[in-house]
């Protein structure tokens, strides 16, 4: 087996073409819904194998992983442009599993009304795999929730664009590269004007829920959020959404 880097160090093996993982009380919702994504004919993600005592087992999404928009291989515009497409395809086939599945739904991040799809929750570079230097699937479906369509498309703006203050750590595009590359995005994806004018305060919206979560699983104990506070991650956030609300108009008038 071998360990594979990334979230959560140490507790993520690679084993053939399988991938073994930490599991929560929100795994068996997740496999479902995994086969739901798998019987709409979407191959991007991961299938689920099973699910033993505190691990689960999924196939493995074949592909380079990589967060750092600095590299000229994920900070393109054409791995944009695929990334968007991917994120419109998957929220194609994630459409009817609300209805379909006659489980008991368990979520780790709170359900956000109104409940039009399951989004992923973390549609992000870390957690996508790429290959021929486009997107082609993705990884770690741990924060899958029912949401409107929109909170993916806010959180993804706000990850691939990114929209987050150059003078923060390994931010690597000024604010007009930014604004461009939301705008590209938006319209990869197929952004309609409603979900652009949307979208400034949605982002400020999600990026405040991810807060809100963070700082109640920390207050509760939760070593990996507690790690989260120490690191600056509530800070950064904070900063994030500061910055995004200094520039609402300038992010209106690039996306409109």
């Amino acid at each position: 087996m071998k360990l594979l880097e990334g979230g959560r160090a140490g507790q993520i093996w690679r084993d053939g073409d399988t991938v073994i993982r930490p599991s929560g009380a929100w795994t068996p919702t997740v496999h479902r819904f995994l086969g739901h994504l798998r019987g709409r004919g979407f191959p991007g993600a991961p299938d689920p194998i099973e699910i033993t005592g505190n691990q689960e087992v999924v196939s493995y999404v074949a592909g380079r992983v990589c967060e750092d928009l600095s590299d000229q291989f994920v900070g393109s515009e054409r791995m944009l442009l695929s990334a968007a497409n991917l994120l419109r395809n998957f929220q194609s086939a994630s459409q009817g599993f609300l209805e379909s599945d006659r489980e008991v739904q368990t979520w780790m991040l709170p359900p956000q009304e109104p409940y039009e799809i399951v989004c992923h929750g973390d549609y992000a570079p870390y957690n996508v795999a790429t290959a021929d230097h486009v997107a082609v699937g993705i990884i770690d479906f741990d924060t899958a929730h029912p949401a409107p369509r929109i909170w993916d498309l806010a959180y993804s703006v706000y990850r691939w664009a990114p929209l987050s203050d150059p003078a923060n750590p390994h931010v690597t595009f000024g604010l007009d590269e930014q604004l461009r590359r939301a705008e590209i995005f938006c319209t990869a994806y197929g952004a309609t004007g409603e979900d652009r004018l949307q979208l400034p305060d949605m982002i400020c919206r999600r990026l405040q829920a991810l807060l809100d979560f963070m700082l109640a699983n920390a207050a509760a104990g939760d070593e990996t959020f507690v790690e989260d506070m120490v690191a600056g991650d509530a800070r950064l956030y904070l900063s994030d959404i500061d910055y995004i609300r200094r520039h609402r108009d300038r992010l209106l008038n690039a996306l409109c």
